[in-house]
């Protein structure tokens, strides 16, 4: 484990204890719990770190989703602004160029470790206006027209309403969006994505998983299935390009933001960029 990654794992216990103030006796033995996890564990991957502290922070802080509150706000704010951001696909010179690159700078909606904070509206415009660090958009919008199925891992709330969009714009008759089973995060579940509306122009189903991520060997049959099958995968997000990077299928696109230095050295590019990437 990189000592990058274990101060972030600490900042999202530090977060949750700002958040939940929970008495002395609970925050010392939620500390020390993934302390131990952390101590026990150090060649584990972060997204398998990072359920087992989100699932002893459930227990240990009696809560089941750490972040409703902020999940409901940024589905209300995106909500809100929905036909603005629809206006402006529709209004730009090249509407699935302009969707893509929403539906990267909307993974700027998050908050575990790197929290998104202030003015979440003016952030994403600001980061329309940055270059993609890699650009496969171009092989993306290629492998979406010859498609005959595609699967689409969500990740955060909020940001689905930018994945909505990019959805609508692509207009495929044969997508399949995926959530998470449980809540971990801000991350996206089925109840999350009925508020958006994006069951309304999409199969969705969840990954019978509670990580803040897609990994394979916890996955439910259903969506193993789904994976195996899917012509082309879009995965959204940091979380799921740190656990399918290394995996086979032959046609993944990731859509992220490099949000921490050690992601960024791994892909090429500098903290914040933006990246639109392929499998090879």
């Amino acid at each position: 484990m990189r000592p990058e990654c274990y101060f972030c794992h600490i900042k999202t216990v530090q977060n949750l204890l700002s958040k939940f103030s929970p008495p002395k006796h609970v925050a010392e033995d939620f500390i020390f719990s993934v302390h131990e996890i952390l101590s026990d564990n150090r060649n584990m991957i972060n997204p398998k770190l990072a359920t087992d502290i989100h699932r002893i922070a459930k227990q240990k802080l009696n809560a089941r989703d750490l972040y409703a509150s902020e999940k409901l706000s940024a589905n209300k704010l995106l909500l809100d602004d929905y036909e603005y951001w629809r206006n402006y696909i529709d209004n730009s010179n090249n509407p699935f160029y302009t969707a893509v690159k929403l539906a990267v700078a909307g993974n700027i909606i998050d908050y575990g470790a790197h929290s998104v904070n202030g003015d979440i509206k003016g952030q994403i415009k600001s980061l329309l206006n940055t270059p993609f660090a890699i650009d496969k958009s171009e092989e993306l919008k290629s492998a979406i027209q010859k498609a005959k199925s595609i699967l689409y891992l969500g990740d955060n709330a909020g940001e689905v309403f930018f994945d909505r969009l990019l959805l609508e714009t692509i207009s495929h008759p044969n997508v399949t969006f995926v959530t998470r089973d449980e809540p971990v995060i801000n991350d996206i579940t089925l109840d999350d994505a009925e508020q958006t509306g994006i069951n309304k122009i999409c199969k969705v189903i969840d990954n019978g998983s509670d990580a803040p991520s897609t990994l394979l060997e916890f996955c439910s049959d259903e969506f193993i299935q789904a994976y195996n099958n899917a012509d082309l995968i879009i995965s959204k997000g940091q979380g799921n390009f740190e656990g399918l990077m290394n995996e086979k299928h032959p046609n993944t696109f990731f859509l992220l933001m490099a949000k921490c230095e050690p992601m960024a050295e791994m892909l090429g590019c500098s903290k914040n960029d933006l990246i639109v990437t392929q499998l090879n």
